[in-house]
């Protein structure tokens, strides 16, 4: 099905964002419960993995009750024994919700860039982003479409070995997302066999904005195009689909490569976590 994004190029950074967060808020997330609340949107995990988070995001708080609405939320999860990440992003107000999180108790992960990528943009204007679709891959260096959730031991272990932490609460989500090929495309890059770089994009159903996920390479073959290719395959996907815009949260390793590769920075986006108190000890 067709879903081109018409009528956003010529719009500004916080018009897209919004434009982003109403085609967003209302969506399912693979793997998780939609909790519609006034304030915020609530994604509860069907799993029950101690590693399983909850999240929020596209938060609109009451101007002078920004506190108390944080609390509400922090007492639901201590009460579910859950932690939980509120999504933040730059354009949401009050402007010190940030500071407003850590005092009481979130920790911010590193920042993120919230991008999008013109698609049409430089399809037309045939920029060298366009042209970089073509470069080759390194001797030995292939790239495979992951089909079969045999293969996310490859794709896990790629993300395991980049961010030094464990992915294998994400399989289940992952795996189910694999038999809906609508709604996602996932991509390994191998060099003799082994697994050296991943990255996926997700179209949620209805959605104008497909997205770009675990976009990782391993250090040793950086900076020889692994990371490009990866792109690319899904960047003429994407275009062939129909859409404008691709959008991506962009770490700090990999903000450097996507801005050469024409994506516009819209806003900064911060992973802010809640860790629960631990339980007391049972006399």
């Amino acid at each position: 099905m067709n879903r081109v994004t018409k009528g956003l190029a010529m719009t500004n950074e916080q018009q897209l964002f919004e434009a982003y967060r109403a085609d967003r808020q209302d969506h399912d997330i693979e793997g998780f419960r939609l909790e519609v609340l006034p304030h915020l949107r609530r994604y509860l995990p069907h799993s029950d993995s101690a590693d399983a988070e909850a999240l929020l995001c596209f938060s609109r708080l009451s101007a002078g009750q920004e506190a108390g609405q944080i609390r509400e939320q922090i007492d639901y999860f201590e009460a579910r024994r859950q932690n939980f990440e509120w999504k933040l992003y730059g354009f949401e107000q009050p402007a010190a919700l940030k500071q407003l999180l850590e005092a009481q108790g979130f920790v911010a992960d590193e920042p993120e860039l919230f991008m999008l990528y013109p698609l049409l943009e430089h399809l037309l204007e045939n920029t060298p982003a366009k042209a970089s679709a073509n470069v080759g891959l390194p001797a030995g260096v292939s790239l495979r479409r992951i089909v079969d959730p045999l293969d996310l031991d490859d794709v896990l272990t790629v993300q395991a070995q980049v961010w030094g932490r464990d992915f294998e609460w994400l399989r289940a989500k992952l795996a189910a997302s694999l038999h809906k090929p609508e709604d996602m495309s996932m991509f390994c890059a191998y060099a003799d066999g082994q697994p050296i770089g991943t990255g996926w994009t997700d179209y949620p159903p209805g959605s104008r904005f497909p997205e770009l996920h675990g976009g990782s390479v391993l250090p040793a073959w950086r900076g020889r195009g692994v990371y490009s290719a990866l792109f690319n395959v899904r960047f003429n996907e994407a275009r062939a689909r129909g859409f404008e815009w691709m959008a991506v949260d962009a770490s700090l390793m990999s903000r450097p490569i996507l801005e050469a590769i024409g994506f516009k920075p819209i806003c900064q986006t911060w992973p802010m976590r809640y860790r629960c108190r631990p339980q007391p000890a049972s006399r």
